[in-house]
């Protein structure tokens, strides 16, 4: 089995976006279709019923199960939003009240010469009996430790880019509607990182990483090296690991 490669490893920064609403189409949308009424807005957001610029979803009636990515909203400051416009276009035709599934935003890092590592941490105690060795307890949990190393292009995004991992990482900005990836809306803001590595060779099953509620400690910015790196924990002792 060959090693793993970071050039086939994908990493996301990815926000807590969930929900659901309904197409509001008189009539069944065609495929290619790129522009999508709305209504029955419920998101786990601050409002609502807006739909964030940069929301992913999917409609239940269209075959394959594509992805698509909203680009604008109307109306475009506040709910509800009954229109979006999205990108890909669809791929069959979508009828009326079906089911629109919202997924978490996600931004694809851009590593360079980076790198990210993650660690386990254990406090195990081991109990004496008389001075010699007897049985060991596990002690404390300890936070998973997370180390993320991206290309620094620029901290903020600017008009028209993709977001940033700084902007991602503070919800400021052009990530200002992401949503915390805890379900306690106490906790500070948090994120996912997610690693998908998939076997440029072979017939390996695809690997996917989830480091869970990262929040970092730490920002190292280092201009000659044009590196930005997050240095964190996660509200987890580890990853969830899949394979499909």
């Amino acid at each position: 089995m060959a090693r793993i490669e970071l050039r086939d490893a994908t990493i996301r920064i990815k926000d807590g976006l969930s929900g659901t609403a309904a197409v509001n189409e008189m009539t069944p949308m065609a495929s290619g279709d790129t522009d999508l009424g709305i209504d029955t807005i419920v998101l786990n957001t601050t409002d609502t019923d807006l739909v964030p610029v940069g929301a992913r979803f999917t409609i239940a009636s269209e075959a394959g199960s594509i992805v698509h990515t909203v680009t604008a909203r109307t109306p475009s400051t506040s709910g509800p939003t009954t229109n979006v416009t999205f990108t890909p276009a669809t791929g069959t035709g979508v009828a009326d009240d079906a089911v629109i599934t919202f997924l978490p935003q996600q931004i694809e890092v851009t590593l360079g010469d980076g790198n990210l590592t993650w660690t386990v941490n254990k406090e195990l105690n081991y109990e004496l009996d008389r001075g010699n060795l007897d049985t060991v307890r596990e002690g404390d949990q300890i936070p998973l430790d997370v180390v993320l190393d991206s290309v620094y292009e620029f901290i903020t995004t600017g008009t028209g880019e993709t977001i940033t991992p700084y902007d991602a990482m503070n919800q400021v900005g052009d990530a200002t509607e992401w949503v915390s990836s805890s379900s306690d809306a106490c906790e500070p803001y948090g994120v996912d990182i997610e690693v998908e590595h998939t076997a440029s060779c072979g017939t390996a099953q695809t690997e996917t990483t989830l480091l869970p509620d990262f929040r970092y400690d730490t920002l190292d910015v280092d201009l000659d090296a044009a590196t930005i790196s997050f240095t964190g924990r996660c509200n987890a002792v580890k990853p969830t690991i899949t394979r499909s």
